[in-house]
């Protein structure tokens, strides 16, 4: 797409667009989806070591996909519905940004107050705090992938679910982001058993100078070959 923006002249100069900005999209892409895939992998491995039901629900799934497909297709990826609830409830209880980061438009007067979001003014959405409100999601704390037996159930009366931002600047990455987590947990979940060791931090204790969300001290899991 980037390309074929760069071959309309007219287009580029009206969005003064050149290559160092093609560059710098792709760039960001890429390395934007590093570090959030690996911890959403991560933290999925770290709850299904203390869910050993949940795991091996989720290792049958794949199991089942691996035989019916001759090995880990993209079809088949697609088609693991659990695997995806198991995604989506990480994303819900480990948001990877656990603040979202915008810029007012024009001015907002908030529903059943005098106060005024003025144009410009920036303005943070605390994932973390809605992903953990009792009123949409009771016993925040508990890791329970049925809560997205319905994925969309949760947005249907406002956005209280934002694991990827939504709106205009809805996350650019998220089809390639879940892939690569659906990739890597298969991988791993169809040749090892996950299992908490004495070094698993239970609870986890989060780091308050990162802008990214991280355990203080790792999440060491044990790994044993199937």
């Amino acid at each position: 797409m980037l390309i074929e923006i760069s071959k309309n002249e007219d287009l580029c100069n009206e969005l003064k667009f050149n290559s160092n900005k093609a560059l710098a999209q792709a760039i960001t892409f890429f390395a934007a989806g590093f570090e959030t895939t690996s911890a959403t992998i991560s933290f999925t491995l770290y709850e299904l070591c203390l869910q050993p039901q949940i795991q091996e629900r989720l290792r049958e799934e794949i199991k089942d996909s691996i035989k019916q497909h001759n090995g880990i297709t993209y079809d088949g990826l697609q088609k693991m519905k659990y695997l995806e609830m198991c995604i989506y409830e990480t994303l819900r209880k480990y948001p990877v940004l656990p603040f979202l980061d915008r810029k007012c438009n024009e001015d907002y007067k908030l529903p059943g107050t005098d106060f005024i979001v003025e144009k410009g003014m920036p303005v943070l959405i605390p994932m973390m705090g809605l992903h953990y409100d009792e009123h949409y999601f009771p016993k925040p704390e508990v890791y329970d992938p049925e809560r997205f037996s319905d994925k969309n159930i949760y947005n249907e009366k406002g956005l209280n679910y934002l694991p990827f931002g939504e709106g205009p600047r809805i996350c650019i990455g998220e089809r390639f982001g879940m892939l690569g987590v659906k990739v890597g947990l298969t991988h791993i979940l169809s040749e090892f058993v996950l299992e908490r060791i004495p070094e698993t931090p239970v609870p986890i204790k989060f780091a308050s100078k990162s802008l990214l969300l991280q355990s203080t001290v790792g999440l060491p899991i044990g790994f044993r070959k199937l």
